[in-house]
């Protein structure tokens, strides 16, 4: 048996190194791109790196980040190439580029636009959906201010809702500064809807439903291709006042850079071929619209964007690469076929994971009514508990808290503590973003507790039920959080409401699993005792089993409490306001000491409450021991 394993490893060992000495041989830089997240710049990544791989042998890979994040990326040479730097987006460009910080090599494309986009059908109407005009004469940026009652704010009645700019980037300063320069803080609310995708899923939802949206975004991007969308007019634009929002958004000069590090290393190839690179809005808008499509992938899509645009190759390459392009890309792929059964699987699954979108899509517009319903009864609800935290003057707050953590520690020098952290956050003015903060989290873990308890006693009563459920909970608690925001966004839009229903889905299960371990945990006998003198079961359950259960009960609040914190920046990214936008701000723009004071706030919040909830559990078990 040894032997023919040792036979069996040398084959191997034998075979992939007949396999490197066959591959063509290939730099050892592997070369890092920007991912700024959306799916231009990824696009862009593709064709630079196909070409880049083909003819120098690179390797390459991407490094995910907002905007302001990969340019300080670039700077700091974790990034080599940057292929769509939105120059006007990012307040430091002018200044790093004067001083030599990165390496500006071309201008990709600039002919873009961007602004406040309505759906073509809210001004003149769609007959085919159905559908009539809303705002005839909504034409200019200051029209809004007539149709208020047409964009409604979900979570402001009598207000309206303007989509921001994604929080960090340069345009979402000049758009808030032109809503307050224009009046429309009078009857609207400015929404920062927190990252690309959630902004991207308001529209989408919005038009796929029919209903009036007013949201900022930019071209080239599918959503504009796939969408009749219309920029609302603003004044001629002036460099001297635009940055105040008195004027219309100039197209942006959208660059390529390369980081220091990467430029003098020598890759004069690559920095040549960079530096040639140009294309346009509508070319990269035409490449995005056949990846919509067709579901090809970036890379597919690069290779059919190179065929059907080959002048372009001609423009950015030297003539004999320029031929070699062309050649590997009419060849079928023969290098690599006899070894790469090595190294990839024999076949793979092709899932029509459009068909699931669609679906969810579907499923979201035919019950759109109960949606609403739903949504406005989270919102209203998350909306009265922040009321009575805003009612309440802050210094009875701090000394409320005072009196409850020395009540349950039994230390009045842990009231103070507390106390004076409590204080501090005032101090910092974040008070109202965390009273924002806490009526999300008091909501999520109320609704939390209206379900998971009932359903953890009923898994408690039934082995059959409890299989069936543990792997669906341990499905729940091991999914990526990111993932909740999908569901919450198509079925409920933006802002607090969804961000309650991924925090309830992430947060119910600790609540659920230790109501339950902690009901089958009590001695039978004890239960059986109490059905022996005449309780039905469920004055046991009510009388015996639960009051038993409470430490452990108690636990599963605090556990669910602890977890819906976490979520606090994560739901920043569909639009909940707080101190989770505070840190994502802060991340965006790269701002370390607003993110270190945002961020120490949460902290003192999860201590204060993971210590209230803590001390509350020591009582219940002591009360336990005594009964």
């Amino acid at each position: 048996m040894k032997r023919a394993v040792s036979i069996l490893l040398l084959i191997t060992i034998i075979l992939t190194t007949i396999v490197g000495c066959s591959k063509e041989a290939k730099t050892d830089r592997v070369i890092s791109f920007a991912d700024a997240g959306w799916d231009s710049i990824r696009f862009h990544n593709a064709v630079a790196a196909t070409i880049i791989e083909e003819l120098w042998g690179y390797s390459w890979t991407e490094i995910t980040g907002s905007t302001p994040v990969t340019h300080q990326g670039l700077l700091s040479g974790e990034i080599d190439v940057h292929m769509e730097i939105w120059s006007a987006n990012i307040a430091s460009y002018e200044e790093d580029k004067a001083e030599d910080r990165f390496q500006e090599l071309s201008t990709n494309f600039n002919d873009n636009y961007q602004g406040i986009y309505v759906p073509r059908y809210v001004i003149e109407g769609d007959p085919e959906r159905g559908i009539e005009p809303l705002a005839p004469d909504l034409k200019y940026v200051w029209d809004l201010k007539d149709y208020p009652h047409i964009f409604k704010d979900d979570e402001n009645p009598g207000m309206g809702r303007i989509y921001g700019a994604i929080p960090g980037w340069e345009v979402d300063q000049i758009l808030y500064n032109k809503y307050l320069h224009y009046g429309l803080d009078e009857n609207f609310i400015y929404f920062r809807p927190g990252s690309d995708a959630s902004l991207a899923a308001a529209i989408t939802a919005a038009y796929e439903r029919g209903e009036p949206i007013a949201a900022y975004y930019w071209e080239p991007t599918w959503l504009l291709g796939m969408y009749d969308m219309v920029l609302l007019q603003d004044e001629p634009y002036n460099p001297d006042t635009y940055l105040e929002g008195e004027t219309e958004i100039p197209p942006v000069n959208v660059t390529i850079g390369v980081s220091n590090d990467f430029y003098q290393e020598g890759h004069e190839e690559v920095v040549e071929f960079l530096s040639n690179y140009q294309t346009s809005s509508a070319l990269t808008s035409e490449a995005l619209a056949y990846m919509q499509e067709t579901g090809a992938d970036y890379i597919d899509t690069a290779k059919w964007f190179l065929q059907e645009h080959s002048e372009l190759i001609d423009q950015w390459l030297k003539p004999e690469d320029a031929e070699k392009i062309k050649a590997s890309l009419g060849e079928a792929g023969e290098r690599g076929i006899k070894t790469s059964w090595l190294y990839s699987f024999p076949f793979e699954l092709s899932l029509d994971l459009s068909s699931i979108d669609d679906g969810v899509k579907a499923l979201s517009i035919r019950f759109d009514d109960f949606f609403t319903i739903l949504k406005n009864g989270l919102g209203n609800f998350v909306g009265f508990i922040n009321n009575i935290l805003d009612l309440i003057p802050w210094s009875v707050m701090i000394l409320l808290v005072v009196i409850l953590t020395w009540r349950i520690s039994g230390k009045i020098t842990s009231g103070l503590l507390y106390g004076f952290f409590l204080f501090l956050i005032g101090t910092l003015g974040l008070w109202s973003m965390m009273n924002e903060t806490l009526s999300i989290i008091i909501a999520s873990v109320i609704v939390s507790l209206l379900l998971g308890f009932p359903i953890g006693i009923l898994l408690s009563t039934s082995d059959r039920l409890d299989r069936f459920f543990r792997p669906i909970l341990d499905t729940m608690q091991t999914m990526p959080v990111f993932v909740y925001l999908i569901p919450a966004m198509m079925f409920f839009g933006l802002g607090k409401p969804p961000a309650v229903i991924a925090t309830t889905v992430y947060a119910v299960v600790p609540m659920i699993r230790l109501t339950n371990h902690g009901i089958r945990q009590i001695d039978k006998e004890v239960v059986e005792a109490s059905l022996a003198f005449g309780s039905t079961k469920i004055q046991s359950l009510i009388k015996v089993q639960i009051p038993q259960a409470l430490p452990t009960i108690m636990t599963g609040i605090n556990q669910t409490l602890m977890m819906a914190m976490s979520m606090v920046v994560t739901t920043s990214m569909i639009g909940a306001s707080g101190l989770g936008m505070e840190v994502l701000l802060a991340v965006n723009r790269v701002e370390m000491g607003r993110g270190l004071v945002s961020g120490v706030a949460v902290v003192i919040i999860a201590i204060i409450l993971d210590r209230i909830t803590q001390g509350l559990v020591k009582r219940s078990e002591v009360k336990a021991d005594v009964e």
